[in-house]
């Protein structure tokens, strides 16, 4: 006699299994369908965790972190825009790098701020100082020029005492508005020189050329203009920042950066100190021709600017920024006077300590790259 096994179907017709049935045990069908119930729920776990990986990666972009750079553009060229045009400094960066221009460093700040950037390359005093005093977690780890603007004056001037009781125009709230203010103080000249704060360089000097300012504190492009309508410099920004008033182009990153994702920020550092020494060496005018893109300039006017820039030199990163939590070195010192510059402009309510200033300055990821760690 054939035996038949029943559907599931066939179950609900059967009715329940007699007591007898019970005590000798499950049937065959009845193992079956624990398999079946145990084989969907091990399926549905495999689902659930497909679906829990898919949706992190897509939040995540993938493995590899986004790491965004602002960078300023021009006839100087800059490690960024070196990393950005030899790859094979750029792969070492195990992140989705990309680089932005920008043009104002206050701006940049509040993008870090708001998560859109993980770095700013050239930002000055200033907008750092701005920034720890309205609590952003920025971080020092790099310095890379000081400004290379100088104070314009006619033939007639020759010595600092001569400005009393004229007018130097500079571009308002700026590194270099700190400068020349700092340099004034330090020749006596503070309360009897009138600074003139305008909203670019280029205006600066129109207004020298107009008789307005008897003297402008520029850079680059606006200096030849003057100096070639018989004006000189009578000190620049390397002469003062000796003088222990240094505005100082860093790379600031986001603390949120570093804690997560300090691999990276150490990649990045390396990079910066590898397209350094490469647009400073023997090759620099291949390195800086090829940066010409980035800059978004012509190629034959990026090398003679660069190497007329003032960089810091990487011998000079460690005096610079100090050690770590170092309340004594030059860029505190520089940053502490920036801040009442600040409290000045009504810009920041109270200045930082040292101590708060020192703990947004670390040089172990320069030091690292310097002494062959990457």
């Amino acid at each position: 006699m054939s035996t038949t096994t029943p559907s599931a179907n066939s179950t609900d017709l059967a009715g329940p299994p007699s007591a007898g049935s019970a005590r000798s045990g499950p049937t065959a069908f009845q193992k079956r369908r624990r398999r079946r119930v145990l084989l969907s729920a091990a399926a549905a776990v495999v689902v659930a965790a497909a679906i829990v990986v898919a949706l992190s990666t897509r939040s995540s972009g993938g493995s590899a972190p986004g790491f965004t750079v602002a960078y300023g553009q021009g006839n100087v060229a800059s490690a960024d825009s070196i990393i950005q045009t030899q790859p094979a400094i750029s792969k070492r960066i195990k992140a989705k790098l990309k680089f932005v221009p920008f043009n104002a460093g206050v701006t940049a700040i509040a993008e870090l701020r708001s998560g859109s950037l993980q770095a700013i390359s050239g930002v000055g005093n200033p907008p750092v100082v701005g920034a720890i005093g309205t609590g952003t977690d920025v971080v020092v780890v790099i310095a890379q020029s000081f400004d290379a603007d100088a104070l314009i004056v006619p033939p007639s001037i020759t010595q600092p005492s001569q400005l009393a009781g004229k007018s130097v125009g500079v571009l308002v709230g700026s590194s270099e508005d700190f400068e020349l203010r700092g340099w004034l103080k330090l020749n006596g000249l503070e309360g009897s020189v009138k600074v003139v704060g305008l909203a670019s360089e280029q205006a600066v000097a129109a207004a020298y050329l107009s008789g307005a300012l008897q003297g402008a504190y520029v850079q680059a492009g606006p200096e030849a203009q003057l100096v070639a309508k018989g004006a000189h410099a009578i000190t620049d920004a390397q002469k003062i920042a000796k003088l222990g008033i240094p505005g100082l182009n860093v790379v600031a990153v986001a603390k949120d950066a570093i804690k997560h994702h300090p691999d990276v920020v150490q990649q990045y550092v390396c990079a910066q100190v590898q397209a350094t020494r490469d647009f400073t060496g023997p090759q620099a005018d291949k390195y800086l021709t090829d940066s010409a893109k980035a800059q978004g300039v012509p190629g034959n006017l990026i090398v003679s600017a660069t190497k007329a820039f003032p960089f810091i030199p990487l011998d000079q990163q460690l005096h610079w920024l100090g050690r770590p939590g170092a309340v004594d070195s030059p860029i505190v010192k520089a940053y502490a006077q920036t801040a009442q510059f600040l409290i000045g402009q009504g810009r920041i309510k109270s200045a930082p300590s040292n101590a708060v200033l020192a703990a947004h300055v670390d040089s172990s990821f320069v030091q690292k790259a310097l002494n062959g760690g990457c």
